[in-house]
Formats: structure tokens, sequence, C-alpha cells
């Protein structure tokens, strides 16, 4: 949770530092539209079958490759419960320090 909190901290302090701006009399300027557009086209999301994990965590096989996803405080509204062999959607975008999960769907469900 920590890890979200900071990382959408984060995105927003930067929305708000690109939407404050001023021209020299003193009149305020808004940021690009694709400003906003980039942070939401920056979400990624990868559909694998669920091979093995734990309570918050899991490995999807997705194609020849195993992905580890890890989602220590990822709040249950905003991850399904899932069994080996599910077919699993994470969503999630990348941070400096790792990738951050925000959705678990279980398309078995």
């Amino acid at each position: 949770m920590k890890k979200s909190v900071l990382a959408l901290s984060a995105l927003a302090a930067i929305a708000m530092m690109s939407c404050i701006g001023g021209t020299e009399n003193g009149e305020q300027t808004e940021a690009p539209v694709d400003t906003v557009e980039q942070a939401i086209d920056s979400t990624m999301q990868v559909t694998g079958v669920a091979i093995d994990g734990a309570m918050n965590s899991v490995y999807l096989k997705v194609g020849e490759d195993t992905i580890e996803f890890t989602y220590p405080d990822l709040d249950a509204d905003h991850r399904d419960s899932w069994d080996i062999n599910d077919t699993l959607t994470v969503q999630y975008y990348v941070t400096e320090s790792g990738d951050s999960v925000t959705n678990v769907i279980n398309e078995n469900a």
C-alpha cells in the first residue's frame, strides 16, 4: 500500500506542478492535455495462467515466459481470488522501484 500511495502521490505532485505555471505578468497557464493522457496510458496489463503464488503474489505463465507479480498492499476491492490454472489479468504501472500492481482480475470468475 505504501508503494501505491507513494507512487500516486508522486504522480499527483507531478501533475500539479505541470499545471502550476505563470507568465511574467502573473497569469496562470495550464498543462497540456496530453500530460494526463500519458499518465493514463502508462498503465499496462498482462494476461496469463496462474501457475503458482501465495496470498499476495502470483506467477503467471505468459507464452513461454513466467512473470511474478507481488501486491502486498493491494486492497481486496482490487484483487480477485484465484486458483492454480485460472486465467488472470494483472494491471500495473512501472515505477523506478519496480512494478506497482493496481488490479488482479480473475477472468474465470
